[in-house]
């Protein structure tokens, strides 16, 4: 997610959503009441038995919103406060469709606090990931590409006749040399650049071969992902890309972290050794006297109805984070997560027990 304005006095906040988890952080966030401003389009009769559907800029009091993750958008219904009078009856009702590349603009008329921007301050900092080098390989010519949360480069193209029917006896050390010259650049950009993954692609076997021939030989461990594209020219890393194959990797980092989070407090749990509390009032009680190290929360508790429950969560995060506490909102959008919420969807863990 990308922030493009925010007034914390004014209560208005202008985002860019960028992925599905975008999508999903904003049902948490926008709750009745708040003001949305968006491009959607309406239908128009224009006479007896026609229609048209105009597109236009509308502001709405937001009365619902729900999230589809397969159709990877969310349905804000609400009543229009502001549009072109000339389409649309002040006070009516409309449903707004926000996907993937809309920027919206959400105003709460009574101020925002920075305790309620966390889940998409969250959001942000995960748009900003280590970069992830790409590699479109197929027999004899190669591309690599880095790709960073500014944008992406094309570092090299490298191209070698390592044909078996041309050279059948030198096919093994043609194909050796080949990818090692791959290997090299390779370490040359973990060195600077220090990715989190590598996604290899092509058409055929050759990056399977690869991926076998280059794992002992990278200067880091590094997350391997294969996948499928039709050339390992440019437009294969530019494939890759359309295939959203680097959104997965991203969305599989946060999972992994986020599973080894709530794994962790179930293993202190099961020890009773009294370094995890949970349950609103006993991690409030944890995080007053400041021994939290980790809170835990889930995103569903942030969008909860109850407007004293949402405060005193808001609270609670201002007050872990006066202590030096890190903060994690967990997604309910894995398994993991769902078992988490069914605990509670709030815990703790501790820097030293609570003596009981």
């Amino acid at each position: 997610m990308k922030i493009v304005e925010v007034d914390l006095k004014r209560g208005i906040l202008v985002v860019h959503i960028e992925n599905v988890d975008d999508l999903y952080v904003l049902t948490s966030f926008i709750k009745g009441g708040d003001l949305v401003k968006a491009r959607t389009s309406r239908r128009l009769k224009i006479r007896e038995g026609e229609s048209v559907r105009k597109t236009m800029t509308l502001t709405l009091e937001v009365d619902k919103i729900s999230f589809h993750e397969f159709g990877e958008r969310i349905r804000i219904h609400g009543i229009i406060r502001e549009g072109p009078e000339k389409f649309v009856s002040l006070g009516s009702y409309h449903t707004i469709n926000v996907k993937i590349g809309d920027t919206i603009t959400i105003i709460r008329p009574d101020g925002l606090t920075e305790e309620e921007l966390e889940p998409i301050r969250e959001a942000e900092k995960l748009s900003e990931h280590k970069p992830i080098l790409l590699l479109a390989i197929e027999e004899g010519e190669a591309t690599i590409g880095i790709l960073t949360s500014y944008g992406l480069k094309i570092y090299s193209n490298i191209r070698r006749n390592v044909s078996s029917k041309d050279n059948p006896k030198e096919y093994d050390s043609l194909l050796k040399a080949f990818f090692s010259e791959i290997i090299g650049i390779i370490n040359e950009l973990i060195n600077q650049y220090d990715p989190i993954a590598l996604i290899i692609a092509g058409p055929g076997f050759t990056k399977e071969h690869f991926k076998n021939y280059i794992e002992r030989k990278l200067n880091k461990p590094l997350n391997i992902v294969v996948d499928n594209v039709t050339s390992g020219t440019e437009a294969g890393i530019y494939e890759i890309i359309r295939r959203g194959t680097p959104d997965k990797v991203l969305q599989e980092q946060r999972v992994s972290k986020e599973t080894a989070l709530v794994q962790e407090v179930i293993m202190h749990l099961s020890k009773k050794d009294n370094l995890v509390v949970y349950g609103l009032d006993e991690v409030e009680k944890a995080v007053s006297y400041g021994i939290v190290r980790t809170l835990l929360i889930s995103m569903d508790l942030l969008k909860t109805p109850e407007e004293e429950k949402r405060e005193k969560i808001l609270k609670l995060i201002k007050l872990a984070k006066s202590f030096r506490s890190e903060v994690h909102l967990i997604s309910t959008l894995h398994p993991t997560g769902k078992q988490f919420l069914s605990l509670g969807g709030i815990a703790a863990i501790l820097r030293y027990p609570i003596k009981k």
